[in-house]
C-alpha cells in the first residue's frame, strides 16, 4: 500500500501531501471518513507516520498526511519550527481533504503523534470540522515541555538565552542558528531513534534550528484551549516511561479536557515504543485504541 503524492498550498507555499485510499473504494461509492495524521517535531510524515497511516487506511478510511512547511518535501524556509504556521498548514490540509473525491467533508478526524498532538489539540479546538481527535505521546504545553526536559539550572540558562537572542534579533534582524539537539534535548532513547532513522535512509534537511523556534514553542500552549473541544471526543495515549515528553503533559491536559474522553497508558514504555518501527508489540495497543475510537465516534 503506497500513498498518492499530492500538493496543496498553505500561505502560498506548496505543501507535500500523502494520500492513502482504501483498496476497496471505487469511484461512485458512498463517501467515507477522512483522517488527517500529524507528524511530530521532525516535521517529516514519512519518517514518523507511515505505519499508522497504512494501518488506518486498511480499516477502510481515507488517510492523509503532509510535511510541515519547511520540512520534508514541502516548500518554505528551512531551519525553523513555527507551531502557528503548522496549525495553518493543518487547517489548509483539512480544506484540501474536503476536495478529495471519496472523502466525506463532514466526517474528518485528526490523529497526532508527539508534537503533532499539540497541533491536533490546537486545530481541533479552533476548527469544528474536526469531529474526533486522537493524540499519542503528545506535547500539550510547549513552555512546560521545554522546561521539563531540562534540569532546573539548565532551564533557567536556556530561557535567558532565548530571551536575550529575541531582543538582539528584533533590533538586528539576524537570527541565531543552533544544533536542533540544543532545543529538543535528546535522551539516550531519542538519540537511538535518530540513529535508526539515519540507518533507514530518512533524510533530515538540517540539524540546525533558529533559536526563535524555541521561543515559538514556549508560547504554544494548546492545553489552554483543550476544554473548547468538548463535546467532540478526545482519546489521549501516553507512555508510562516517556522521557522525551513526560506523561505529566498528557495527564494535565486530560484533566482539563471535557467529555467524552479516554486516557490510555502504554505500560513500561518509552516515547518511541508507541511506533511500530520501534516496538511492534506495544504499538498494537495504540492501533487498537485508535481504531476503536474512530469506529465509535467518526
Amino acid at each position: 500500500m503506497n500513498p498518492t503524492e499530492v500538493t496543496f498550498f498553505s500561505d502560498s507555499d506548496k505543501i507535500a501531501g500523502y494520500l492513502f485510499t482504501p483498496e476497496d473504494w471505487k469511484a461512485g461509492d458512498p463517501p467515507r471518513p477522512g483522517i488527517l495524521v500529524l507528524a511530530g517535531y521532525s516535521g517529516n510524515t514519512q519518517a514518523d507516520c507511515t505505519h499508522m497511516m497504512k494501518r488506518l487506511c486498511s480499516e477502510g478510511w481515507f488517510v492523509f498526511g503532509y510535511d510541515y512547511v519547511g520540512f520534508g518535501k514541502s516548500e518554505g524556509k528551512r531551519n525553523r519550527h513555527r507551531p502557528l504556521e503548522q496549525a495553518q498548514n493543518t487547517y489548509d490540509a483539512l480544506t484540501y481533504m474536503q476536495t478529495v473525491p471519496g472523502i466525506d467533508p463532514e466526517r474528518l478526524a485528526i490523529y497526532g503523534t508527539s508534537f503533532g498532538c499539540a497541533n491536533g489539540i490546537w486545530v481541533t479546538a479552533h476548527d469544528e470540522r474536526v469531529k474526533c481527535l486522537v493524540t499519542s505521546v503528545g506535547v500539550t504545553d510547549g513552555y512546560e515541555w521545554m522546561r521539563s526536559i531540562r534540569r532546573p539550572w539548565e532551564w533557567l540558562a536556556f530561557r535567558e538565552r532565548v530571551l536575550k537572542e529575541a531582543q538582539q534579533r528584533v533590533v538586528s534582524g539576524q537570527s541565531t542558528l543552533v544544533p536542533n539537539g540544543e532545543i529538543m534535548l535528546r535522551d539516550p532513547e531519542s538519540q537511538r531513534q535518530r540513529d535508526m532513522h539515519a540507518q533507514a535512509g530518512h533524510v533530515f534537511q538540517s540539524e540546525e534550528r533558529d533559536l526563535e523556534s524555541a521561543e515559538a514553542v514556549m508560547r504554544y500552549r494548546p492545553d489552554w484551549v483543550i476544554d473548547k473541544i468538548s463535546p467532540r471526543p478526545v482519546l489521549m495515549i501516553y507512555a508510562e516511561h516517556d522521557n522525551l515528553v513526560p506523561p505529566v503533559q498528557q495527564l494535565t491536559a486530560y484533566e482539563k479536557c471535557g467529555e467524552p474522553k479516554k486516557l490510555v497508558m502504554l505500560p513500561k514504555s518509552g516515547h518511541y515504543d508507541s511506533y511500530e518501527f520501534r516496538n511492534p508489540v506495544t504499538c498494537q495497543i495504540t492501533y487498537k485504541e485508535t481504531i476503536d475510537w474512530f469506529r465509535r465516534y467518526l
